[in-house]
């Protein structure tokens, strides 16, 4: 009987993680598709690691990533009222999500953190979105982008 309220407790607990990691994701897309509709090129490049995954391709020159970011915001890419569809601890099969290639898989063994999350969201569009992202206490970091697709 005394074990009841501990097992209470544990499942709320349990619970809470969980809505507490959603609401992280939530705030990640949030605040990434405000950076990008408010043409804030300079941020999201500062918050982006290299290297850079962007849909197969593998980028590892700040420039590079620098004109990734100011280009899709002077072609007037928005993300039109995101909504987090799903988030997800990256896993052994994640980089599937991205392309299926050696070189994909390869970059999320080698280069993704473990704490880092594949984080996809639906504009209201209909367009499809997909990026990795690590957030710690500190710090928020973009380590890959796919989309629209």
């Amino acid at each position: 009987m005394k074990k009841l309220p501990l097992i209470l407790l544990l499942v709320i607990l349990l619970a809470s993680c969980a809505s507490i990691q959603r609401s992280k994701d939530e705030g990640n897309i949030k605040r990434i598709s405000e950076l990008i509709n408010t043409g804030q090129a300079e941020k999201l490049t500062a918050m982006t690691e290299l290297p850079f995954l962007l849909d197969q391709e593998i980028i590892v020159l700040a420039k590079d990533v620098a004109t990734f970011w100011s280009t899709i915001i002077e072609v007037g890419f928005k993300v039109e009222e995101p909504a987090l569809e799903r988030g997800a601890k990256v896993g052994p099969e994640s980089y599937r999500e991205f392309y299926d290639s050696m070189e994909v898989e390869t970059f999320f063994k080698k280069y993704l953190k473990k704490q880092s999350r594949l984080l996809e969201l639906e504009t209201s569009t209909g367009q499809r979105i997909l990026l990795l992202v690590t957030d710690t206490l500190f710090t928020r970091t973009i380590h890959g982008f796919k989309g629209p697709y």
